[in-house]
């Protein structure tokens, strides 16, 4: 049984998160959340230190509060800015104030990548925030990645394909275009997983948006030489 103030997160959370809020709505918060579990209770066995789960949890379902504030302003927003916005919400669901830090260090996490410039491997961050940073970019891989990742372009205004050459660094905001937010970001997030759990899934996952991008990278050539 979780704490009490972990219903109260997700029952604000459903009021909160519609499908308004493309690609990040409830129902990625819930996954996120489950995978969250899902690696916290793998990476407990043989820890001197056991893993907080409703942290990871909590954490995981408060991870997006910065999309509304994207919606807003139209440009990326780090979870930082929107630390104030979570922490009303952890105080309306009574979590202790040494939880609230913690549960606000996972979710600053969550955006930090070395595909970005990052040097994420040198910041001092605790099993629970790489956990949860872990359990939402598996939601950006595989069949559900591919679909939100065709979601959020979309919503974008981001063209499938684009001729302008790779960046080589992903940098937050809308992408040249779908294929270019593939390669710059998605693909290169599983040398990225920070738990034994999360890299064995990310690994398969990625193997699959590899394959399904050999063939729509194919199907595309084809419709370009006039093969329909």
């Amino acid at each position: 049984m979780g704490v009490p103030y972990l219903e109260r997160i997700r029952a604000q959370v459903r009021d909160d998160f519609d499908t308004s809020v493309v690609a990040h709505d409830f129902d990625h918060l819930m996954r996120v959340e489950q995978h969250a579990k899902w690696i916290a209770e793998h990476e407990a066995v043989d820890v001197d230190r056991p893993v907080n789960v409703d942290i990871v949890r909590s954490a995981a379902l408060l991870h997006d509060y910065h999309r509304f504030l994207e919606i807003k302003t139209g440009s990326h927003v780090s979870p930082l800015v929107a630390d104030p916005l979570v922490r009303v919400v952890l105080a309306k669901a009574g979590a202790p104030e040494a939880d609230v830090d913690r549960i606000c260090e996972c979710i600053d996490f969550t955006e930090r990548f070395k595909c970005a410039g990052d040097d994420i491997r040198s910041l001092d961050v605790s099993r629970e925030a790489m956990i949860v940073r872990d359990a939402d970019m598996l939601d950006a891989l595989g069949a559900v990645g591919i679909a939100r990742a065709m979601m959020f372009g979309a919503k974008l205004g981001q063209p499938l394909r684009s001729d302008t050459p790779l960046e080589g660094q992903f940098r937050h905001g809308k992408a040249h275009s779908v294929i270019h937010h593939f390669h710059e970001k998605l693909l290169r997030l599983e040398a990225e997983f920070m738990t034994d759990a999360g890299a064995a899934e990310a690994r398969r996952r990625t193997d699959y948006m590899r394959d399904y991008l050999r063939v729509l990278e194919r199907e595309l050539s084809y419709a370009s030489a006039g093969v329909a």
